[in-house]
């Protein structure tokens, strides 16, 4: 797989004024640059962290939203899907109750749904005691700067 790079410096003190905005202006210009990437590469970010952490995945691709957008093989075997909310507000109960039934449609183990901005109280209410996993912004700027080892974000980008 051929990987091109968009570096996001997250010590750039440029972040947006959303309400949604993390504290840590670093954080939040890495959310706002990821944000700004178009929707198919930003969901092969997704794969790339996916791929790094050595699991199989790749995007559904094509149009339509079948309430998943990638689908990864991990290493233990077992089939997961993962939804990618590249949004500015918060991702709600509805979206996790729709992936829901996309993960029991699929006959998928586990679900992640990530997403560059947060989630509501009754989205994390409801998603609690099943087998997704929910990922904030800064929880998924965090886990791309653990997985790259660097100060910067190379976000995996397929251009």
């Amino acid at each position: 797989m051929s990987w091109r790079f968009l570096t996001v410096n997250l010590f750039k003190r440029n972040p947006p004024t959303d309400e949604n905005t993390p504290a840590d202006p670093a954080v939040a210009h890495a959310l706002s640059q990821l944000i700004e990437l178009p929707r198919a590469e930003f969901e092969e970010v997704i794969v790339g962290l996916y791929c790094a952490l050595g699991h199989d995945a790749k995007r559904t691709g094509g149009p339509g939203d079948r309430a998943f957008d990638i689908v990864v093989v991990a290493k233990s075997g077992q089939h997961w899907i993962v939804q990618c909310k590249q949004w500015r507000g918060a991702v709600g109960e509805s979206v996790v109750r729709e992936f829901f039934d996309a993960m029991s449609r699929e006959h998928a183990a586990q679900g992640a749904i990530i997403t560059t901005t947060r989630f509501t109280p009754k989205a994390i209410q409801w998603a609690q005691g099943k087998l997704i996993h929910l990922y904030d912004g800064p929880a998924l700027v965090r886990t791309l700067q653990r997985i790259k080892g660097t100060t910067t974000l190379d976000t995996d980008a397929h251009r």
